[in-house]
């Protein structure tokens, strides 16, 4: 199933602001220029707080569009947190400027995306349903509001609708149960024709948006039982990722690895284990490529941080500063390097558990399914209306022993998280209302 990784809810979801903003007043445009320096920086407490300032004096002159991107860009730090409370504390005033300006586009857009993302936090927190409605219902508002807006404002704002509609089609798959197919392929192919606006977005950003509508059509392919259309299109997705990687080849991690995961459930489902173990490893490689690139960043990120600190330390005592930063970056490094390694490590244990756990005779869940009996696991398995595959027979038989979605993940050596994904794959395939263990 189709998974929005955190940088997508965050940022795609939103689908809106990474620019500085529309341009300001002269005698703000350095306190903006260095509110956006710190956000780049990943100083986010100081950026906060610089924007919150910014966002003040906006509204003082009566600057309500860059009030609005100041607010956002808070809203953007504690949606990278998690920190929902952080969210509640801004999104009175966001409403506030949207339901005094109605006429400014970008101020009411904001506000609706910020929301519709808050509420998807939410969700996936807590799998409330009035939270997912409320989720979708944002959405909507959102796009009503993006779709009156010029071409001009649309790249005046870096507003991508790809994104927009791409992430209610991939709602409506993940969240609904059976999925929302009439919706799931409107927006799809709303968001392949946004995704023809070439005046719009550089080439690179067509093609990202290329892969992740390819991606969630394979899903659905999958859906229906077309396997080999299924295969054919994550395929043709797996070259585009090829065909990006060449320029920028920090940006399809993710999806590189997430198409390498879909193959692994495709071959599992079809009884072509040989194959899931192939992608498995790729998947595993992937990952360790990612942590590379993860950990070039940190210290890119602790540079940058390194040559701010440098120029505000002119009139203190520099001599010092520059010795305490310099152990600063020495023990990261140290620290990078010993992450790296355990996590190598990690991943190394983590795929040959995988491995294992593709073969029937997993000594761990066994273990811990023996109080389920065979008859009520057939039972329960004849129930489907779609075949189950090896992995899934597990995670239902882990269920009915009653097992914490802690133990179940360690068992399955996957995130917590994934278990929660995985009762909405089972789900899918069982009738409605079926009372399934969980």
């Amino acid at each position: 199933m189709p998974q929005i990784p955190l940088h997508i809810l965050i940022l795609a979801i939103i689908g809106l602001i990474s620019c500085t903003g529309v341009k300001s007043s002269p005698e703000l445009a350095h306190d903006s220029d260095v509110a956006w320096s710190l956000l780049r920086s990943g100083d986010d407490a100081d950026a906060m707080e610089a924007h919150l300032r910014l966002a003040d004096e906006y509204h003082r002159k009566g600057d309500y569009d860059n009030e609005s991107i100041a607010l956002f860009s808070v809203a953007q730090v504690y949606l990278q947190q998690l920190d929902t409370n952080g969210m509640r504390s801004i999104l009175p005033r966001m409403e506030t400027l949207a339901n005094d300006h109605p006429d400014l586009p970008n101020v009411v857009y904001s506000y609706h995306t910020v929301k519709q993302t808050f509420h998807a936090v939410l969700f996936q927190e807590a799998g409330r349903v009035e939270d997912r409605d409320m989720m979708f219902s944002e959405g909507t508002k959102a796009i009503l509001i993006m779709e009156k807006m010029s071409t001009d404002q649309l790249a005046a704002y870096h507003v991508n609708p790809v994104w927009n509609y791409y992430n209610m089609a991939v709602g409506y798959d993940l969240y609904f149960d059976p999925p929302e197919r009439d919706s799931i392929e409107h927006y799809l192919e709303k968001a392949r024709e946004a995704n023809k606006m070439s005046f719009l977005f550089a080439d690179n950003v067509q093609l990202e948006g290329e892969i992740s509508i390819g991606d969630e059509q394979a899903w659905l392919h999958y859906y229906d039982g077309e396997y080999e259309k299924a295969e054919k299109q994550m395929f043709a997705v797996l070259e585009m990722i090829d065909s990006v990687e060449v320029k920028t080849p920090n940006v399809v991690q993710t999806e590189r690895i997430e198409a390498y995961d879909f193959l692994v459930e495709l071959y599992s489902a079809t009884g072509r284990l040989e194959e899931a173990l192939h992608y498995q490893q790729l998947k595993s490689e992937a990952e360790l490529r990612r942590i590379g690139v993860e950990r070039n960043e940190a210290v890119h990120k602790v540079q940058s941080q390194y040559d701010v600190a440098k120029a505000e330390a002119k009139v203190m005592r520099l001599r010092l500063m520059l010795i305490l930063l310099a152990s600063a970056v020495l023990l990261l490094a140290a620290a990078v390097l010993y992450l790296h390694l355990w996590r190598r490590n990690r991943l190394q244990m983590q795929y040959t558990a995988a491995a294992e756990a593709l073969v029937e005779t997993d000594a761990k869940v066994k273990a811990l399914t023996e109080n389920v009996s065979a008859a009520r696991s057939l039972e329960v398995f004849s129930a489907a209306t779609k075949p189950l595959s090896a992995v899934e027979r597990k995670y239902i038989m882990l269920f009915m022993s009653g097992k914490t979605t802690e133990e179940i993940a360690d068992a399955m050596h996957v995130a917590p998280s994934s278990v929660y994904t995985m009762k909405y794959r089972i789900r899918k395939k069982f009738p409605e209302g079926y009372p399934l263990p969980f």
